[in-house]
């Protein structure tokens, strides 16, 4: 790969990672709508990067705790090149207002502070990229035990 295509390639990473969050959340978001709405764009950007020679190794996607009226979001993809140099893609939103959440969602964010989801590769079209996070998967079964037969917690599923 000619050295001016690499640049270019790097540079165009660098220009994808700062526009994901603009325009990415609509009100009342449960942490699957959130998963829901940016499965689709990280996949559609490891496709993009492998297409250009680059090979998709791992990655992570946060959703973050940030103040008592805040929340972050923030990913982070590596790639290998064809002559074995590694490339981090990566960007964190600006603060959002916890009033886009659904109410259990922003209190789940509250209580484990960060919920991590694994990137992992699409092995067929439609497949969903990121995978749940175990951490959040044994608070709601905690909070499922906890709760009173008659509750119903809008977000489990």
């Amino acid at each position: 790969m000619a050295l001016e295509n690499k640049i270019e390639m790097v540079v165009d990473l660098v220009e994808a990672a700062k526009n994901f969050f603009i325009d990415l959340f609509r009100p009342n978001m449960t942490l699957e709508k959130i998963s829901d709405v940016v499965s689709p764009r990280l996949d559609d950007m490891i496709k993009k990067y492998e297409e250009r020679g680059l090979k998709y190794s791992a990655g992570k996607f946060h959703v973050k705790y940030a103040d008592e009226k805040h929340f972050q979001l923030e990913f982070e993809m590596y790639f290998q090149d064809d002559e074995g140099k590694w490339h981090k893609c990566a960007n964190e939103s600006e603060p959002r207002d916890a009033e886009l959440l659904e109410i259990g969602a922003w209190k789940t964010i509250k209580a484990l502070k960060v919920i991590t989801f694994p990137i992992e590769k699409p092995q067929s079209a439609g497949d969903d990229v990121l995978k749940q996070d175990k951490k959040l998967q044994e608070y709601r079964e905690e909070k499922l035990l906890d709760a009173p037969a008659d509750k119903v917690d809008v977000e489990k599923k």
